[in-house]
């Protein structure tokens, strides 16, 4: 596997981890059942597209600073790589839930009223983006520290090894 293939897999799995880690504490700390942890999870294929394409996006800024001559550290790599996903992260959920309006939209015996049903998408954006913030920077930068910090030492030393 390519490191960068590596990298974003890797991020993808810290994305998904802080998701589940996060919707079952706030579930655990409310008294909250399965039902209301997996409604919590509605927004983890945002999450994941969003630590996805910015974790591409830090690899493709990466190769280009190299082809400068600098080098990146791993903190500095982390702070560049979350800062993308955070950017990428209210773009995500409006895409996310517009998609599941369109689908609820067309499959629904009755559907809702498409204008109510808009009218509440800035809100969960905002509100999504700010819970992500609030909640996964801190843990998404320890976790994402140690993937950036294999991808740069996978990157300075060529190796013939497939493993």
């Amino acid at each position: 596997m390519s490191p960068r293939a590596e990298f974003i897999g890797a991020s993808l799995l810290v994305a998904a981890v802080l998701t589940v880690g996060i919707a079952w504490l706030v579930g655990v700390e409310r008294h909250a059942g399965m039902r209301d942890v997996a409604s919590a999870l509605r927004i983890a294929p945002a999450v994941l597209l969003a630590a996805g394409v910015g974790a591409w996006f830090s690899t493709r800024w990466h190769g280009r600073v190299v082809a400068m001559g600098r080098h990146w550290k791993p903190g500095g790599m982390t702070l560049r790589t979350l800062l993308v996903v955070f950017l990428l992260f209210p773009l995500a959920l409006a895409a996310w839930a517009a998609v599941t309006l369109a689908i609820d939209q067309m499959a629904a015996a009755s559907p809702g009223n498409l204008r109510e049903s808009l009218a509440w998408l800035p809100i969960i954006v905002f509100y999504g983006s700010l819970a992500a913030i609030v909640f996964g920077a801190a843990p998404a930068f320890l976790l994402e520290y140690f993937a950036c910090r294999r991808y740069l030492r996978r990157q300075a030393v060529p190796c013939t090894d497939p493993a």
